[in-house]
């Protein structure tokens, strides 16, 4: 077979994350399986191209991507969390004044937007010099998320 007659799969990650994300809500498939759907070969790819998601516990809506840890060292409600620099698929919810362990804090809950499910919160402010780091950052439970295909 010669070499002009075999085509090499050239692709967007990132569009490709996008489009299999929208597809993976609507099928309940996994990204291998929707490679394949797709007409791609799960070996057609490295293994450092899957994304690595964390999804909702409840109905495994794909809500954060690992890449986007800053820290895995916050207290949520029930035990540990994560602060995340971004966030998907999720509702905002009202924002209210707490007093977290580091201060007072704008926060408003964050929920899974496919089932509802109370996920963590999102810092809209911190009223401490020290905290405004965490101003548009995501904290999500530990034990209202689970890793995605990984």
């Amino acid at each position: 077979m010669s070499s002009s007659s075999v085509q090499s799969k050239v692709f967007d990650p990132a569009a490709l994350l996008l489009y299999t994300g929208k597809l993976a809500r609507v099928k309940s498939l996994s990204w291998r399986a929707i490679c394949c759907y797709l007409g791609f070969h799960p070996l057609d790819f490295s293994v450092s191209v899957w994304p690595r998601l964390y999804s909702c516990c409840n109905c495994r809506n794909h809500v954060s991507l690992h890449d986007d840890i800053i820290s895995k060292a916050f207290q949520g409600r029930h035990g540990r969390a994560f602060l995340f620099s971004h966030a998907m698929n999720v509702v905002v919810g009202a924002k209210e004044d707490r007093h977290l362990l580091t201060g007072l804090h704008t926060v408003a809950d964050i929920h899974c937007s496919d089932c509802r499910e109370v996920l963590g919160w999102k810092y809209e402010r911190a009223y401490e010099a020290s905290q405004k780091y965490k101003e548009g950052k995501f904290i999500f439970e530990k034990s209202k998320i689970v890793k995605e295909d990984w």
